[in-house]
């Protein structure tokens, strides 16, 4: 089951902290899927620290109507720390 997202918050440049219910927290850099397409008008800075939380459709969600799912957040989050964790054992 996929956490429910109760915190995020921009930080340097285009990186977003995220701390979801069961205690997943992290960063995310979103700078490479801002070059193109939707998400484009996020490349302001000024517009990328105005982000929301849609709790009820487990969003994060910017003026404009730009969005992303929280869900596949957590999950790249989850994968991350499962690398980590295995990095450390070699």
């Amino acid at each position: 089951m996929i956490s429910r997202l109760i915190a995020a918050w921009p930080l340097e440049r285009y990186q977003l902290w995220l701390t979801y219910a069961d205690g997943t927290e992290g960063a995310v850099d979103l700078e490479e899927q801002l070059a193109a397409g939707s998400l484009e008008t996020l490349r302001d800075v000024r517009e990328f620290r105005k982000l929301r939380i849609d709790r009820r459709r487990s969003l994060i969600i910017w003026p404009g109507g730009v969005d992303l799912d929280a869900h596949a957040l957590y999950r790249e989050l989850k994968r991350r720390r499962c690398r980590k964790t295995a990095d450390r054992g070699r």
